[in-house]
């Protein structure tokens, strides 16, 4: 009788470890709490593509982060150099504001990028898109 005690302590504890493994596994892969998502950055010129002027870096950034924070709950920004080649064959080096969005939807980027375009007359804002695991720590 003893044995049969111990049989069934041991496939109830084997059930419990079952169980909870397929509880952190579910943990581990529910995309609603892992924090998995697309991170955005933006590259935005700050060359005028119609009068080849340069915009001032701290107007530019008050304009497109009122255009950004409509959009989304925040944003990283900087200030980058780069250069760009027009279709003409034109190359201009100029000053360009990266901005870094987590929590987005690719859909309010691009409305992001339609306002910034117009805003700042560019013939194209350059988005790569990284999968990245955010933690609000």
């Amino acid at each position: 009788m003893e044995n049969k005690n111990i049989i069934a302590i041991i496939v109830v504890i084997l059930a419990i470890e079952v169980i909870l493994a397929g509880l952190v596994i579910h943990v581990m892969l529910d995309d609603s709490g892992s924090g998995d998502e697309d991170a955005f950055t933006l590259y935005i010129g700050l060359n005028d593509s119609v009068t080849h002027e340069d915009y001032d870096p701290d107007v530019a950034a008050e304009w497109i982060d009122e255009i950004v924070l409509k959009y989304s709950d925040g944003l990283t920004r900087y200030l980058a150099n780069g250069a760009y080649t027009y279709d003409d064959g034109t190359v201009t080096h100029e000053d360009s504001l990266v901005y870094i969005l987590v929590g987005v939807s690719i859909d309010d980027i691009h409305k992001i990028c339609d306002e910034a375009k117009e805003k700042l007359h560019q013939s194209s804002i350059l988005i790569t898109v990284e999968k990245k695991v955010s933690v609000f720590y």
